[in-house]
């Protein structure tokens, strides 16, 4: 059985490394319309699946699930928005509106909000009230958004956009409510000028100072656990050369060491509004290092956005969305009709969708020791992160030990591994010692569970916001919880 289990692992093997430039291809993976991408595709190997000796020794795998369900803060988005003109308050949307996005698997808004009205004056408490009520019913329909704020939604010229002033007197504003509703912001769209927010075709915000103090005042008034996201690479080095007094380079980028450390670099993210358009992605992209920069921090920060279609599909076939998703670490995307419809004709639609952002399989597990009161449990889980992405926002491994018979009897061990480091196409052999607790009752049965809850308190007992493993048979919809194996105590 443990040589099974090895096999398992090891299925999974290494595809070539890019060599020469940093645009090379990477050698397309052998395809099947029904099963999608080969497993071969995955960039790193598990380096061995040696099981613990006995005198304990108890195996079990896994059966991968290819089918769609909705998972937090990754994939698909529903947009939706505010428009503060006029001298209205719109109605905050229905409970029964924002829950109907997951029927869909998606488990983002993308929530723009527009405040027209208050170019030379603070936002009313109305105004306030309504971001507030919102947020409060995403909270109950499983939902989190990717926010931006601004004050422009065309490009009629002069752009509508307030002075410096005023947008950080807005942002000052906002800072309370975007606090205590953090659980639900998965991320901020740096926005408040331009056309759309999205920094083009502005009218007063017009030198690196001035939208690096917009920058700055965002971060400062966001909790350290949320990130805001960048147009482009270039935005992020001239916000940061702004900030800091220095020159931002390569030595600079976030790495595993920076990584997470709430620091203005760590907590800088990107989001292209134009992926797919073109070689640059829109303008995305102006270096052969703004490519390096996104491609190397898409592991620590979340990249995201939406695509573009420009009349052919030079830049959205299967082939090159699956590298340019893969090579950038993609976390959500709002698709445009006409790629969709690309990635069906190329049978690859399924498969890329199921994959933006994270999607972890568990391959086996193998255990050692003895299932007995006060005794040591010692577990090995081959899993793998078959999407494009790791998680962004931070997480606890909880492992669950519940009786069968009465569930009551939990018990819960918090890892001290950190999640996070599941990079996207990789595989991980994931380690841990159990100290079962000296209340076990021989002769009954119990299920070994992982959970992944959200970190906050808000969320952490409610399993819409729980991650579900995409192996077959181990998902717990009542409890968030996906099962790794039974016992009976000795």
């Amino acid at each position: 059985m443990l040589m099974a289990m090895a096999l398992l692992c090891f299925a999974c093997e290494k595809t070539p490394a890019d060599q020469g430039n940093d645009d090379n291809v990477i050698p397309e993976p052998e395809f099947d319309p029904v099963a999608g991408w080969a497993m071969p595709e995955f960039d790193g190997d598990v380096e061995s699946f040696a099981a613990p000796e006995p005198p304990f020794e108890y195996s079990v795998e896994y059966e991968y699930d290819d089918t769609a369900f909705p998972n937090p803060e990754r994939g698909s988005y529903s947009p939706m928005e505010y428009h503060f003109r006029g001298g209205t308050i719109p109605e905050p949307y229905s409970l029964e509106y924002l829950s109907i996005a997951r029927k869909g698997n998606c488990t983002l808004h993308y929530l723009g909000v527009y405040l027209c009205d208050y170019l030379e004056s603070d936002i009313p408490q109305e105004a306030l009230d309504v971001l507030r009520v919102h947020f409060e019913r995403e909270r109950e329909a499983g939902m989190k958004v990717v926010l931006r704020h601004a004050y422009s939604w065309d490009m009629s010229w002069p752009v509508q956009e307030p002075e410096l002033k005023w947008i950080l007197r807005h942002i000052e504003q906002l800072g309370p409510v975007w606090r205590e509703y953090a659980d639900v912001i998965y991320v901020v769209q740096a926005g408040f000028f331009g056309a759309w927010g999205e920094w083009h075709t502005t009218t007063h915000i017009t030198t690196p100072q001035q939208s690096a103090e917009i920058v700055k005042a965002i971060l400062d008034n966001l909790p350290e656990s949320r990130m805001v996201a960048l147009r482009t690479p270039a935005h992020k080095r001239k916000v940061l050369e702004n900030i800091y007094g220095r020159k931002f380079t390569n030595a600079d980028s976030i790495t595993v060491s920076t990584a997470f450390d709430g620091s203005y670099n760590s907590r800088l993210a990107g989001h292209s509004d134009c992926i797919f358009a073109n070689s640059t992605d829109g303008g995305t992209f102006q270096s052969l290092n703004d490519r390096k920069l996104w491609r190397g921090e898409g592991n620590y920060v979340s990249l995201g956005g939406e695509s573009c279609f420009m009349g052919d599909n030079s830049y959205c076939g299967c082939k090159y969305s699956n590298e340019h998703l893969r090579k950038l670490h993609w976390s959500y995307l709002s698709n445009h009709p006409k790629i969709v419809e690309s990635w069906k004709t190329g049978k690859c639609n399924d498969d890329l969708d199921s994959r933006i952002g994270y999607r972890l399989v568990f391959n086996g597990a193998a255990f050692t020791g003895r299932f007995a009161s006060g005794e040591e449990l010692l577990m090995k889980l081959c899993l793998t992160n078959y999407g494009f992405a790791s998680f962004i926002n931070e997480r606890k491994i909880e492992l669950i030990l519940m009786n069968d018979d009465d569930s009551s009897e939990k018990y819960v061990f918090v890892s001290e591994k950190d999640p996070r480091d599941w990079k996207g196409c990789h595989h991980y052999e994931y380690d841990e010692k159990i100290i079962l607790p000296s209340s076990l009752k021989s002769g009954e049965r119990y299920t070994l569970y992982m959970n992944l809850p959200d970190i906050s308190e808000n969320l952490h007992d409610d399993p819409a916001y729980s991650v579900r493993i995409a192996s077959k048979g181990v998902w717990d919809e009542g409890t968030g919880y996906n099962r790794i194996a039974g016992f009976v105590a000795e």
